[in-house]
């Protein structure tokens, strides 16, 4: 459950203060990260395409998204306040503020680890974020998002994608989407900046996807049965087996099961 307030004066935003629209590119984190060089960007500028040719998502996965019919940005941040050790922290921050937005049109919304954004069991959007590290401490951030809002067919392999019209049967105004989300994602980035870790790491916690239900995960060659109890500092998904032992995983290395195995 989100508990924290989201009335922001537009004034003390941040995160979409500046925004660079693009008509078409191949990845708006590829972008991003170019205008990096060279260039002082101001923190939370957002780069907006109307069109990806290669849309990322997470180690070398495919984004798919029909021109002018969703939200494909990037967000540059410089989370120089957040220590190496707890980067995952953004990626909390950035999940949380994309649910809160999202919410006032769909119920049911879950933050399936590391990065996606889930209503019931149907994935309605993603995050890729790519750290620059520079003397043990993160320089910049280029947080890439993908939101599913008026697309109706999906024509990738993808199981189980759908959008915002799917589930409201309305055609929405992505600048209206734009502006919400953007408004959520400001304010748990300044919860992050405030030293609000707690409260971040709560409300995380109330909204992962299974958490704490009996559900079946693929590990290697292994299949097994357990439960998912919280994510470490680092990032890690730690999952309680049957024998109450507890397991830490990277990204990729545990997959999540659609029933037992046959």
């Amino acid at each position: 459950m989100l508990n924290a307030n989201l009335n922001i004066a537009k004034m003390d935003q941040i995160i979409g203060k500046h925004i660079i629209r693009l008509q078409r590119v191949n990845s708006t984190n590829n972008y991003a990260n170019t205008q990096l060089v060279g260039n002082e960007l101001a923190e939370g500028t957002v780069f907006l395409a109307y069109e990806q040719s290669s849309g990322r998502g997470q180690v070398k996965n495919i984004w798919e998204s029909e021109p002018g019919k969703n939200l494909t940005f990037s967000i540059v941040v410089f989370p120089e306040f957040l220590d190496i050790r707890r980067q995952f922290m953004l990626s909390k921050a950035v999940t949380l503020g994309i649910c809160k937005a999202l919410s006032k049109y769909v119920n049911n919304l879950r933050i399936k680890w590391p990065n996606d954004i889930y209503a019931g069991n149907q994935k309605l959007g993603g995050i890729l974020i790519e750290n620059s590290i520079m003397y043990s401490s993160i320089k910049s951030s280029v947080i890439g998002i993908g939101i599913n809002v008026n697309q109706t067919v999906f024509l990738s392999d993808a199981p189980n994608p759908v959008s915002l019209k799917m589930l409201t049967n309305e055609q929405l105004d992505c600048e209206v989407v734009l502006s919400e989300l953007l408004s959520g994602i400001d304010f748990y980035y300044s919860l992050l900046k405030g030293g609000e870790e707690d409260l971040i790491d709560k409300e995380f916690i109330s909204l992962l996807y299974h958490f704490t239900e009996n559900h079946w995960f693929q590990a290697g060659k292994e299949t097994f049965e357990g439960e998912i109890i919280g994510v470490n500092d680092i990032g890690q998904l730690l999952i309680m087996k049957e024998n109450a032992e507890v397991h830490s995983f990277h990204f990729k290395e545990v997959e999540f099961l659609q029933g037992p195995p046959n």
